[in-house]
């Protein structure tokens, strides 16, 4: 899974006809890259509103980033982000396994409608 030839090695796909599924490779491909930009990006933009609806009177739901908001705000994105690239990097490099697949949709789904209730909150919780 873990090599020095990830990122710097040639291999996109598998090297024998039929393994296809259930094995790794060196470089995972643009639309991973994409998948995992996106999923940072998403988790990124609910840090960011999270932290504003905080502000408005919200609560956190979740107990260790409300533990990581009782240190600060900054260990909040911080944490929140570190946890997140671990995860999605997990994903990625499991892009041949179809649980890593749904997975993978399941997270990004996931983080959009997360995303549409912060706007629908944006609009409706009073600043």
């Amino acid at each position: 899974m873990l090599s020095r030839y990830l990122f710097r090695g040639r291999r996109r796909g598998a090297r024998r006809e039929g393994e296809s599924e259930y094995t790794y490779v060196d470089k995972p491909g643009a639309w991973m890259l994409a998948a995992f930009t996106c999923i940072v990006g998403l988790s990124l933009l609910d840090a960011f509103y999270t932290l504003d609806l905080l502000k408005r009177g919200a609560t956190e739901a979740n107990p260790v980033m409300k533990l990581a908001l009782e240190v600060s705000d900054q260990a909040f994105v911080v944490i929140k982000t570190a946890i997140t690239i671990l995860g999605a990097g997990f994903l990625a490099l499991h892009k041949n396994w179809p649980l890593g697949r749904l997975c993978l949709v399941v997270a990004l789904v996931g983080y959009s409608v997360l995303l549409g209730y912060h706007i629908y909150a944006q609009i409706t919780v009073p600043p």
